[in-house]
C-alpha cells in the first residue's frame, strides 16, 4: 500500500487542483495532478441524485481516492493533505446546500 500526501494548490471559485506525491519510500515523487470541482453545476448535479451536505461531503472524498488510486494503480493511505482538501470542499459546497 502506497503512502501518500496531496498538496491544494490555490483554490478557484470552482475547482482546486491537488499535487499527489507519493512518499511511501520516505522520499517524495510527485505522481500526478488532479482537479476537483465543485462548481454549482457540479453540486446540483449531486443534490439531484438526492445528496445532502454530508452525501456530497462523502462523495468528494470517496472520488479523491478512486481517482488516486486509478492513477497509482494500487490502494492508498493518506500521510497528509486530505483534511486541508476536504476543508476546501466543503467551504465552497456549503452555501450551495443552504439556498436549497
Amino acid at each position: 500500500m502506497h503512502k501518500i500526501k496531496l498538496v491544494p494548490d490555490k483554490p478557484f471559485y470552482n475547482n482546486c487542483d491537488i499535487t499527489v506525491f507519493d512518499v511511501t519510500e520516505g522520499r517524495e515523487k510527485k505522481r500526478c495532478k488532479i482537479t476537483v470541482e465543485y462548481a454549482q453545476v457540479d453540486v446540483k448535479q449531486l443534490q439531484e441524485e438526492g445528496r445532502d451536505y454530508e452525501g456530497a461531503v462523502k462523495y468528494y472524498e470517496e472520488w479523491i481516492y478512486a481517482v488516486v488510486r486509478h492513477y497509482i494503480a494500487d490502494d492508498w493511505e493518506c500521510s497528509g493533505g486530505l483534511e486541508e482538501i476536504m476543508d476546501i470542499v466543503k467551504e465552497h459546497i456549503q452555501p450551495y446546500f443552504q439556498e436549497a
